[in-house]
């Protein structure tokens, strides 16, 4: 009867521990946790302002992304794009452009301004990882 008693409790334990081990190791790491939005926010690109003779636009990273994650710009015009990182729950902590050779630490809270002038076409923006993207539509 003892053996049976420890058998059972041993059992119960073990299903615990797995349980518990799944609850805490088991889910998506924060390397990549940007909530994915919906289609049709993603198709809403903000457009850029002019500002001391330059374009200019601010981007976010939260736990959604980029956000706004799309950015209308001139072609040919000089352009300062702002970013600013707001949470630690992403691997956004830089941002790469590649076809412009940026590559810029974004640190916690701080305004980041990346300035080049863009040629007409479409180019992504990332995190140092590429997992978390955005889009510059230059016309």
């Amino acid at each position: 009867m003892t053996s049976r008693k420890s058998i059972i409790i041993t059992s119960a334990l073990l299903i615990a521990a797995v349980a518990l081990s799944a609850a805490a190791f088991g889910g998506p790491r924060n390397c990549c946790m940007a909530k994915k939005s919906s289609g049709q926010e993603r198709a809403q690109a903000a457009r850029s302002f002019e500002q001391d003779g330059a374009q200019t636009a601010a981007v976010e990273v939260t736990d959604k992304g980029f956000e706004p994650s799309s950015l209308k710009l001139k072609a040919g015009a000089p352009a300062k794009v702002t970013i600013t990182r707001k949470t630690d729950a992403t691997c956004a902590k830089e941002v790469v452009i590649k076809e412009y050779k940026i590559e810029r630490k974004l640190p916690l809270n701080e305004p980041v301004t990346v300035e080049f002038t863009p040629h007409k076409g479409e180019f992504s923006f990332a995190c140092g990882m590429d997992m978390i993207k955005g889009k510059l539509i230059v016309e």
